[in-house]
């Protein structure tokens, strides 16, 4: 590793030898915007945690040198390091920063997935040592994400929690109360509250007014997504103005983000399309594009300037260029899909990807001066008609199967128990052990403690007077499962259970049911209801209404 071979050939200086961490680190902060003068503390740092064997400090070097790595492999590496070094120590901030660290650099890159891996592995640590900051924190990044993936809604509760505890902290932090405003304000404008996001960058902008530091920092950021929140509030005139004053700061501070950018020149375009400029529009649409060209980002709402000049060319025939922004279009798509397992269709609109495939071949052809067109469009219909075809005897069979499978949950008594082996193998257990386990896990069944959220092999454990080994021994060897499908049968077939008979139940959102059966989410239980009885639970709710309506 590079930063380990320049720590062992480094020499601290004889001024900071005497030093102590909390010296060290206080020096550092003061020092941090000038990368060398900060490696030489953190390289310090570093360096006496490893005489002094450590493994805390060392972790905290290397998650903060990270910061000054301009390679993604050295940068991955040490924040690596630093979460091997503290897991399982039970400090209070690390293993968390550093995967909050390394979840902070994927979302920068546009990578939601492996950012979302990592916020999905510091948020139970931050909750295990009840490190409020990060818990927050943590929740507040999983909204971002939710955001980019279009779950406007289920990002919204996470940027106002985040905010009112920001908003009560004295004294403020006013770089977390400002960056919280503007993810609050703008996830309000995505949920069509647009007085309520004004509200919000109001109450920012009073914030910084004082501090010339984060007015230059942030001030640019909070007009812009005002003036959009105005385009929407349709005040046109004065959207356009605040949207404007935003990028001239932007450009004489250099304040903001690619994001900013794009979305600033995005609704500067939607305004002049509106006062029918064309030409002045297209130009916002083309820098929207130079943007994103230069970075991995997606906002899924500037899809739509591509849209505008894709169907722009192909009305004045300009096919070369038609073709150029399918292509920028398609790859859009891709990094959107690649990232997201769903977008809403509304931001696909008449440009989905079969469309666009199709109509890019076609412009091949025609470029090309190919005469074979009709061949190539028989053999299109008939290769989609193929397609057509499979993908109705698959929606048949599904259809088959889906109903086959319900009849058989009808027809079902009551929850089947959850099977249980009574070999005599040895599996390890003292068998007295065996049979007290048993005989409390039927109690446990009988009284529906399933039903509990978060329930662990440790909770379960403490609960039962038992141990984790043990216990996952007897549920492996004698219910044939491991621990987590033992939970989630119990759960899935006491659901089917309630949900026919119970009406009111019927009528519960998908998250409100989960959270009946124990669940902590919506997709968790559509998971594990999936899994258990081979059907989606919206439909067996669908085919349950439709019996009732008969």
């Amino acid at each position: 590793m590079y930063s380990q071979n320049l720590v062992d050939t480094f020499k601290t200086p004889d001024s900071l030898q005497e030093l102590s961490f909390d010296e060290l680190y206080k020096d550092y902060i003061k020092t941090w915007p000038d990368t060398l003068t900060s490696k030489t503390y953190l390289y310090s740092f570093l360096k006496k945690a490893k005489q002094e064997n450590n493994q805390i400090k060392m972790a905290q070097a290397y998650c903060l040198l990270s910061y000054y790595s301009e390679k993604e492999s050295e940068k991955i590496k040490l924040l690596n390091r630093s979460i091997e070094l503290s897991k399982g120590l039970g400090d209070k901030t690390y293993p968390v920063e550093a995967y909050s660290f390394k979840g902070g650099y994927y979302m920068k890159k546009g990578n939601y997935s492996k950012a979302l891996d990592s916020y999905l592995k510091a948020l139970p640590l931050a909750e295990k040592v009840n490190h409020i900051e990060y818990i927050y924190i943590t929740k507040h990044n999983i909204g971002l994400i939710k955001t980019e993936i279009g779950k406007y809604d289920e990002a919204l509760p996470l940027f106002r929690d985040n905010h009112i505890r920001n908003s009560k902290k004295q004294p403020i932090d006013t770089t977390r109360f400002t960056k919280s405003s503007i993810a609050l304000g703008t996830s309000y404008r995505y949920n069509n509250k647009l007085d309520s996001a004004s509200t919000i960058h109001r109450k920012a902008i009073q914030t910084i007014l004082g501090s010339d530091y984060h007015y230059k920092r942030f001030y640019a950021t909070i007009i812009i997504n005002e003036g959009i929140n105005l385009f929407f509030k349709k005040e046109y005139e004065v959207a356009q103005d605040s949207i404007l004053k935003g990028v001239k700061l932007i450009d004489k501070n250099g304040a903001g983000t690619e994001e900013n950018q794009a979305l600033a020149a995005f609704y500067l375009g939607k305004l002049k399309l509106l006062e029918n400029d064309i030409d002045a529009a297209q130009q916002y649409f083309k820098t929207v594009d130079s943007v994103l060209q230069k970075k991995m980002i997606t906002p899924l709402e500037v899809r739509e300037g591509y849209e505008h000049l894709i169907n722009f060319y192909k009305a004045n025939d300009q096919k070369e260029k038609q073709l150029a922004y399918i292509n920028k279009l398609l790859r859009f798509d891709s990094i959107v899909n690649r990232e997201a397992s769903f977008v809403a269709s509304r931001l696909f609109k008449e440009f989905d990807t079969p469309i666009l495939l199709k109509e890019k071949e076609k412009l091949i052809n025609e470029l090309k001066g190919d005469n074979k067109n009709l061949n190539f469009l028989v053999f299109l219909l008939l290769f989609f008609s193929g397609l057509i075809g499979l993908f109705l005897y698959w929606q048949y069979k599904k259809r088959r199967i889906y109903q086959q499978k319900f009849e058989e949950l009808m027809h079902q008594k009551n929850a089947p128990k959850v099977s249980e082996e009574k070999s005599k193998d040895d599996i390890g257990v003292p068998k007295e052990v065996v049979e007290q386990i048993l005989n409390k896990l039927l109690l446990f069944e009988e009284k529906k403690q399933f039903l509990k959220k978060n329930i662990s092999t440790t909770s379960l454990a403490k609960d039962i007077k038992t141990n984790t080994k043990y216990l996952s021994k007897v549920i492996n060897h004698h219910k044939q499962k491991n621990f987590a499908n033992y939970i989630n049968d119990l759960r899935i077939n006491y659901a089917v259970d309630r949900l026919k008979t119970d009406k009111a139940l019927q009528n519960y959102t998908i998250q409100g049911i989960a959270e009946e059966m124990g669940f902590n989410t919506a997709e968790s239980f559509s998971s594990a209801f999936k899994k258990t009885t081979g059907i989606k639970t919206s439909y067996f709710i669908k085919k349950l209404n439709s019996i009732d309506r008969s």
